[in-house]
């Protein structure tokens, strides 16, 4: 292939496929060039020197597999590019990037044309689609005006910016002084915006009569710009293609300022893909191939993909249950999805309608997958087809015609799963075995129409909720196939035999109404919970993501809350939504038709209270209630937890309704007013609003709460700052108004301590007990580590000297702490005791903690124990009566730490104990030695200044090493 001066040929660098450019020597200028190979940047091919000779220069390019301008040749055409490209936004926006990178290198492209635009596979990343800008030989350094001077204007006339075109048809102009901008650039760049947009179409007239588009460019007569159609145009912000093609070039846009504007542009588009994935993946049986329609004419990307990895494909053929979906199907194929894509499970469409659709339109949506070109014979991650799916999920009449379409395309009836069996066994034999067991001795709840066991699905402890057969009717498992929440409680599989449903559910150890019980009652549940505000915010945001999902709870109250207590070490709990059984799919508006009030009658939102009080009958396609009711219930429970157990609105029925028709939340005074103003504004008054219209909706519930959570964030480092500052008598009464706000009082500072780590550090008082009892009281993990895994204890006897030593430990213990915890370095609180207390305290802590089963010959990290740290710290008076106590407590004197230094060697180092000699000959009578591991005590004790009787130290340590 010859291109100008240059010569292109297919070769090979390192193993690797190129394109090789060969330039005649003389025509390359070295400047130019040089900056060249400078270009490093995804959207730029690369130019990479890779020899020469005496006539030539020779240039590796990465290959590329074709060019825009072979995008939109006719089919017949052996030339044409029929691959993948990337969404047109994406496009844009690499091309966009490019070009703005090559302008902030100060060059201007100065050729650029849709053939100049390079297609390549793989380079940046397996699959992946990237533009590149090629072919710089007219590239050239700019000044600081963005000015570069130009070779004579090139004689392709069609992808000139108008100042260059006026040049050209100027026969008087000395095109040898032109000064080309970056601006030329940039309308170049519009003209192949536009040809993507038109499909290989020039804004400015025919291709094939290119002489009418020079004089179009400069009489700015767009000609095609009807063509591009108006939704997508309005969406290119304040007509982005028209800022670009300015005849004036300062008035153009910068290269920038177009990335810029394609950011937001592609910001407005991935807001309406979600919009068209929440429309496709919400149960409707309304018409939503209009709405589809509007959104697919903003050129949206419509093979993008919610979290689950699912495209608007996928989501129509699992949830959306109209006799619509055959048109909606056709719409989005039409639209250009790929009806091939698989989501991370390895299903693709026709997998998700085998499995979940049973209406009379399955067959006709299964022949128009087949027509669009679907791959029947797909098998998902677990080795499955469609008839796997369908045999093993669907209870559809029309299954026998839907099996008889695909073995047909020949899905093999007999072919095996990873489990091992075939689509011919689940259509025979699946109702046989049951997966779900469950004891019917072990029945933990019942409903009108359903009982739930204890029971086992693959290994693990599950709820087994059992319905009669003849009560099923989807409601409560549609919406729970649907929504996947932390706060929601999971569905894990669901069957049935002739007389029953099974439902396989996370299982809890309790309800929320089961917190408030009386104390004697075997239901009542006493474990931990989270704090409050952990609570509200988790069944808010539970909440907002079943409105999110286009469903209306309907049933929300204290015993379809589930407390679920994860397995593993630290045992989280979490607060989860059950029980889908009165769930409805809401319009896009949140509201859903009347079928009669629903509910428990005390948790009602007055909208809904008032129908049932009036008895008021209203027509099935009458839209009445919102997901603004939802919200209401919610608040009644926030109040319950609030009032531990009470409603907020009274106590029996007849009085609860009364008062929510005349808004008298009669016990909302006895919330505490502290706690009551603390969250803002009044957030339950808001959720309290008898207009549904001017209810604060499920999500601003979540923001709220967020808001509140970091109040309380700043009120518990208030908390740990009083614990480590305040001794005064006054400490308690402000922790308590602290704890009232709902505090978490285990919270952690950066270095991972607590309040009552802070407060056993630095709180010797008389008030030490008490502060310690109120935090333990109010929830406070009393073997809480820090990040060097320090726990309370260790603080106390590393830092409390003072006379409620004793009874801070004995209390401490009491409570359940470990006595014998180590930190990162090993030490116990027997170590912490003997390394800092000096006190006349002292024996009588070490006789506690040994009396409490600390072992006394614990040993660091580093081989010390409890007496190298005595030997080493302690020069008080109490020294020779705790060598004593540990001698006779079996303590290993001759213990050494690591490098060899025993407790003699640390008692060797203590420079200002007057009970020395005394210490050293305690020692000496019980045989430590003065020479260990070639460390020698007295070497120790020589270095030692300012120690009084060294001589006769020495002399005793003498004739100890003789001995």
């Amino acid at each position: 292939m010859e291109e100008g001066l240059r010569h292109v040929f297919k070769g090979e660098l390192r193993g690797r496929h190129v394109e090789t450019i060969r330039i005649e020597k003389h025509r390359v200028k070295i400047k130019e060039e040089a900056d060249l190979l400078k270009l490093d940047h995804p959207n730029i091919l690369r130019l990479v020197p890779c020899g020469n000779d005496n006539d030539y220069m020779y240039f590796a390019l990465e290959l590329c597999v074709g060019s825009l301008n072979q995008l939109f040749l006719i089919s017949d055409d052996a030339q044409k590019y029929s691959g993948s490209m990337p969404h047109h936004i994406d496009a844009l926006l690499q091309l966009a990037s490019g070009l703005e990178y090559i302008h902030s290198k100060n060059l201007v492209h100065g050729n650029i044309k849709p053939e100049n635009v390079l297609i390549s596979m793989g380079s940046a990343g397996q699959d992946e689609t990237t533009l590149k800008w090629a072919n710089f030989g007219l590239t050239r350094n700019i000044d600081e005006l963005g000015r570069g001077r130009t070779s004579p204007v090139r004689e392709n006339k069609a992808w000139l910016a108008p100042e260059l075109l006026s040049l050209k048809l100027n026969s008087t102009a000395d095109k040898r002084e032109y000064q080309e901008t970056i601006q030329s650039d940039i309308f170049a760049q519009g003209l192949v915006f536009a040809s993507l947009l038109l499909k290989g179409e020039h804004l400015y007239g025919s291709i094939n009569h290119e002489n009418q588009i020079p004089d179009n460019i400069i009489g700015r007569n767009a000609i095609n710009m009807q063509k591009i159609d108006g939704k997508l145009r309005d969406l290119y912000e304040n007509d982005l293609l028209k800022k670009m093609l300015k005849n004036d070039p300062k008035e153009r846009m910068t290269s920038t300022e177009v990335v810029d504007q394609l950011t937001s542009i592609k910001t407005q588009l991935i807001e309406k893909e979600r919009e068209l994935l929440k429309l496709c993946g919400s149960d409707s049986r309304l018409d939503v191939t209009e709405k589809i329609k509007n959104l697919i004419q903003f050129g949206i990307n419509l093979n993008a993909k919610d979290n689950g990895g699912r495209n608007a494909l996928h989501l129509l053929c699992r949830y959306y249950s109209s006799s619509k979906l055959s048109a909606a199907i056709k719409l989005v194929i039409e639209g250009g999805i790929n009806v091939n894509a698989r989501d991370p499970d390895g299903l693709n469409a026709i997998h998700s309608l085998c499995r979940y659709h049973s209406s009379q339109n399955l067959i006709d949506s299964i022949q128009i997958l087949i027509q669009s070109g679907i791959d029947t014979t797909a098998k998902t991650n677990d080795g499955s087809t469609t008839l796997h799916y369908l045999c093993r999920y669907n209870s559809s009449p029309h299954i026998i015609d839907a099996v008889e379409i695909l073995t047909k395309l020949e899905v093999n009836l007999m072919e095996k799963d990873g489990s091992g069996r075939s689509a011919f066994y689940y259509s025979h034999f699946k109702d046989t075995e049951m997966k779900i067991s469950f004891d019917r001795k072990k029945q933990i709840g019942r409903g009108s129409f359903s009982v739930v066991f204890k029971g086992m699905f693959k290994g693990r402890e599950v709820a087994v909720k059992r319905v009669e057969i003849h009560h099923v009717d989807g409601r409560e498992e549609e919406p729970m196939l649907k929504l996947h929440h932390r706060n929601i409680v999971r569905l894990l599989h669901c069957e049935k035999d002739d007389d029953f449903r099974y439902y396989a559910l996370e299982l809890c150890v309790a309800s929320l109404d089961q917190l408030f019980l009386k104390s004697d009652n075997p239901k009542k549940y006493d474990g931990p919970m989270p704090r409050q505000i952990v609570v509200f915010s988790q069944l808010a945001k539970g909440l907002a993501y079943i409105h999110s999902e286009r469903l209306i709870h309907r049933e929300i109250k204290p015993s379809n809350i589930l407390i679920m207590q994860c397995p593993g070490k630290y045992q989280e709990i979490i607060i989860k939504w059950s029980d889908f059984g009165l769930s409805k799919s809401v319009n896009e508006k949140g509201l859903h038709s009347w079928t009669g009030v629903r509910g428990t009658r005390t948790w009602y939102a007055p909208e809904v209270l008032k129908k049932l009080i009036n008895g008021k009958k209203a027509e099935q396609e009458e839209f009445w209630g919102t997901v603004q009711s939802d919200v209401f219930v919610l608040g009644l429970v926030f109040g319950y937890l609030f009032l531990m157990g009470e409603h907020l609105y009274g106590s029996s029925e007849t009085e609860i309704h009364k008062n929510i028709i005349k808004k008298k939340p009669v016990n909302m005074q006895k919330i505490d007013e502290k706690l009551h103003k603390y969250y803002e504004d009044d957030l339950l008054m808001k959720m309290l609003e008898h207009d549904p219209k001017k209810r604060i909706t499920s999500k601003e519930v979540v923001e709220q709460l967020e808001s509140i959570n970091n109040k309380l964030t700043v009120k518990e480092e208030e908390l740990r700052q009083l614990c480590e500052r305040d001794s005064s008598s006054g400490l308690i009464e402000k922790i308590n108004d602290l704890i009232q706000l709902g505090i978490d009082v285990n919270a952690k500072d950066i270095v991972g301590r607590n309040a009552l780590h802070y407060l056993c550090e630095n709180n010797s008082n008389s008030i030490l007990i008490n502060t310690i009892q109120l935090l333990i009281r109010e929830g406070v993990d009393v073997n809480a580590k820090d990040n060097i895994g320090r726990n309370a204890l260790h603080f106390l006897c590393l830092h409390n000297s003072n006379s409620n030593l004793l009874d801070a430990i004995q209390f401490l213990i009491r409570e359940g702490i470990d006595v014998n915890a180590k930190d990162n370095d090993g030490q116990n609180a027997l170590h912490f005791l003997c390394w800092k207390n000096s006190n006349s305290n002292l024996i009588d802590a070490i006789q506690l903690l040994i009396r409490e089963e600390i072992d006394v010959n614990a040993k660091s990290n580093y081989g010390k124990n409890a007496l190298h740290f005595l030997c080493r710290f302690n020069s008080n008076s109490n020294l020779i009566d705790a060598i004593r106590l540990f001698i006779q407590l079996g303590i290993d004197v001759n213990a050494k730490r690591k490098d060899g230094w025993n407790a003699l060697h640390y008692l060797c180092c203590n420079k200002s104990n007057p009970n020395l000699i005394h210490a050293i000959l305690l020692f000496i009578r019980h045989g430590i030695p003065v020479v260990s591991d070639g460390d020698d005590a007295r070497s120790i004790l020589r270095d030692n200044f300012g120690i009084k009787n060294k001589d006769e130290i020495l002399k005793l340590l003498d004739e100890a090493a003789l001995v």
